[in-house]
């Protein structure tokens, strides 16, 4: 589920184009990016934004996929799968949904929230 550059869920134009675009090199700043993320994430979903929401965890999980051999980078990304997991459901994409909330089980098995 790869993005293009300042494209939205499903190749729609965003108006995340900053953060969907970016690409941080060092840890502290992929770190900074995935707040970032989160933050905007969240107000896309209490917008009901879920294109936009989506498109913005997919980022947030690419990100913190290179991040490697880090516990808290997973815990962080069983988060992002399991928030996209839920816009994913609010879209009506049922199986996508389920495989998001799979992979946050996968990287935190002790995340109870990875199934909504």
């Amino acid at each position: 589920m790869s993005l293009g550059m300042g494209m939205g869920f499903g190749g729609v134009p965003s108006a995340h184009t900053d953060v969907l675009s970016a690409s941080p090199e060092d840890v502290p700043s992929k770190l900074r990016l995935v707040e970032e993320i989160k933050s905007r994430g969240r107000a896309c979903v209490g917008c009901k934004n879920y294109p936009d929401a989506a498109s913005l965890y997919t980022k947030g999980i690419e990100v913190l996929s290179s991040i490697t051999d880090d516990e808290s980078a997973k815990k962080e990304a069983a988060i992002l799968y399991s928030n996209r997991s839920l816009v994913l459901l609010q879209m009506g994409k049922v199986s996508e949904a389920l495989e998001s909330a799979d992979s946050a089980c996968e990287n935190d098995p002790t995340y109870v929230k990875a199934h909504w």
